[in-house]
């Protein structure tokens, strides 16, 4: 297949890793892969990159974009969809929406009014699948009869070079270093303070070591609160690679990518992200935990109390020191796999998204009978 990857920027997060891991695996197995806009980290066979697309400029890209001839445009934010949306009205060229996040209710709304010509939706979790289901079947009456279908994918995630060895063998005396990784502005800074508040509830927490990973607008406050609840935290702000950070983490603390990172890494987890503390992530949970990616994404809320998070840091703390957190770290790899979902996705491509002459014929076929 010839696909076409439009991104809104390539700032350093989980959509851009996504789909660097996604590009570099369908070129492996055989795809051209084009990226707009590219860089110098992204795998993509095009050597030119244009550092914004918006809806605006389809009249003004639409050559380039036909000369590329891609079977199918996939795209993970709503202006490149908008453009998507076009490029499929003026030139036939099917689409996929990658949906790696819920919206607000006005959202969601426009996003269904974009769905009246995409091919397919692709959700990371559950309860994202659950909830875009439930968005196109309110919005059936305006998509008159267009009923995209809904692929559930995942993450996927390199497997790490070096053996998983950290998890096993530790000792209560085993110096126990606790992570917490996600950006430090939004909704996501309050989530970071529940876990300092937290740690510093832990009975033995002065014997830990502390890192803070991400930057954001809420860096300095986060900081603050540190001095004031005693902890001695290593900050490392915005990092473009986080594994170098991994190495010595014992149970990392976040929700997708960075817990993902975390357990292929050997680490024990916590799952804490848009909708609260998910909870340790233990092998018997696994699966409840990636459904949700971790606390990012839950019909309801989960808790945000500091006494409920230190609970399940003990927890995890536990998890780390027996060694059962190698089952998870083994398991994690083989169901973020970026083989398998690389060939899973090309496979849904191929089934809904029909080249334009294809389609051109279905329909002349379809007229005549």
């Amino acid at each position: 297949m010839r696909v076409l990857i439009l991104l809104r920027d390539l700032s350093l997060n989980g959509i851009t890793s996504y789909n660097r891991i996604l590009a570099g695996e369908l070129r492996a197995q055989g795809h051209t892969v084009f990226v707009l806009p590219s860089g110098a980290d992204m795998p993509s066979d095009n050597r030119f990159g244009w550092p914004l697309l918006h809806p605006c400029l389809e009249p003004l890209v639409r050559g380039a974009i036909a000369r590329l001839m891609p079977d199918v445009i996939v795209v993970n934010h709503y202006t490149q969809a908008r453009v998507a949306h076009r490029l499929s009205e003026s030139l036939g060229i099917p689409w996929l929406a990658i949906m790696h996040n819920a919206h607000s209710d006005r959202r969601m709304r426009e996003w269904a009014q974009l769905f009246s010509n995409v091919s397919g939706v692709v959700t990371m979790c559950q309860t994202l699948r659950d909830k875009y289901s439930d968005l196109l079947r309110e919005s059936a009456g305006f998509l008159a009869g267009h009923k995209p279908p809904i692929f559930l994918s995942r993450l996927p995630l390199q497997r790490p070079v070096a053996p998983l060895a950290r998890s096993g063998g530790a000792t209560p005396e085993t110096v126990v270093r606790l992570a917490y990784c996600s950006r430090l502005s939004g909704s996501k800074g309050p989530r970071c303070e529940a876990w300092l508040k937290a740690v510093a509830l832990l009975p033995d927490h002065a014997s830990y070591r502390l890192r803070v990973m991400g930057g954001g607008s809420q860096l300095r406050q986060i900081k603050q609160l540190a001095g004031r609840l005693g902890l001695n935290v290593e900050f490392t702000g915005m990092v473009a690679n986080v594994l170098p950070y991994l190495e010595d983490v014992s149970v990392m603390t976040g929700a997708g990518y960075a817990v993902l990172e975390g357990l292929v890494h050997g680490c024990a987890a916590v799952g804490l992200g848009f909708g609260g503390c998910f909870g340790a992530v233990t092998a018997a949970r696994l699966d409840a935990a990636m459904a949700v990616n971790f606390g990012d994404h839950a019909m309801g809320r989960f808790s945000t109390d500091p006494a409920f998070i230190a609970q399940e840091l003990q927890t995890a703390i536990e998890l780390h020191r027996s060694g059962q957190a190698q089952a998870v770290s083994e398991r994690v790899i083989a169901l973020c796999a970026p083989a398998e979902i690389a060939t899973g996705l090309t496979r849904f491509a191929q089934r809904v998204c029909q080249p334009a002459y294809e389609r051109s014929l279905s329909m002349a076929g379809k007229s005549l009978t």
